[in-house]
């Protein structure tokens, strides 16, 4: 009688567990995301946050900071020297809201006070339909991969090159030498 009792308690706790992963999956499935084209100079993501939020839940947010290559460049001529970035995308709570918000502020400025510094910048948004966030980190990890494959390939390359010199050197010190004893002989055999 205890055991049925431990065991009816341990599936009731089962289904509850499973109806809660499945409201979360439902949820997940309803999220919607949002590409921005284009990020402001001196934009941060907190910002970006704030600005989008005020339309509706921002669950992610995902900026590109600029090539390592600009900022340096950027840095050395006496610019900024905090990250700028490049393109982002947002993940809202709801797919609808999502739609909305990337209809209704693409091309609009991105106002507040005159004084702002963003005030006279536009929105450059784009609902992704049938894209989830899982896109975004697989798309991540894929060019991750692809950067190690191709470091690796430029070093074995490399090493392939710097052995090869190291052989042509080596036959030119032998040859060398091999030409220095006969001129040696040579001068001896005519000497004697």
């Amino acid at each position: 009688d205890a055991t049925a009792r431990a065991a009816a308690k341990a599936e009731r706790r089962r289904a509850r567990a499973l109806a809660a992963y499945q409201r979360f999956g439902e949820k997940l499935a309803n999220r919607g995301v949002v590409y921005v084209a284009s990020i402001p100079p001196f934009m941060r993501p907190d910002k970006v946050r704030h600005l989008l939020s005020q339309h509706g839940e921002v669950t992610r947010l995902y900026l590109v900071p600029e090539d390592a290559a600009v900022a340096r460049r950027r840095k050395k001529l006496g610019g900024q020297r905090s990250t700028n970035y490049v393109e982002g995308w947002v993940e809202f709570a709801d797919k609808k809201l999502a739609r909305r918000v990337a209809r209704g502020l693409h091309r609009t400025k991105m106002g507040g006070k005159k004084r702002s510094y963003y005030s006279e910048d536009t929105w450059n948004l784009k609902y992704l339909r049938h894209f989830t966030w899982s896109h975004l980190t697989e798309k991540k990890a894929y060019e991750r991969r692809v950067r190690e494959h191709k470091l690796r390939l430029e070093m074995v390359a490399a090493k392939k090159t710097n052995q090869e010199f190291r052989q042509l050197v080596d036959h030119s010190k032998a040859v060398r030498s091999i030409q220095e004893r006969k001129v040696k002989k040579a001068a001896a055999s005519v000497a004697a």
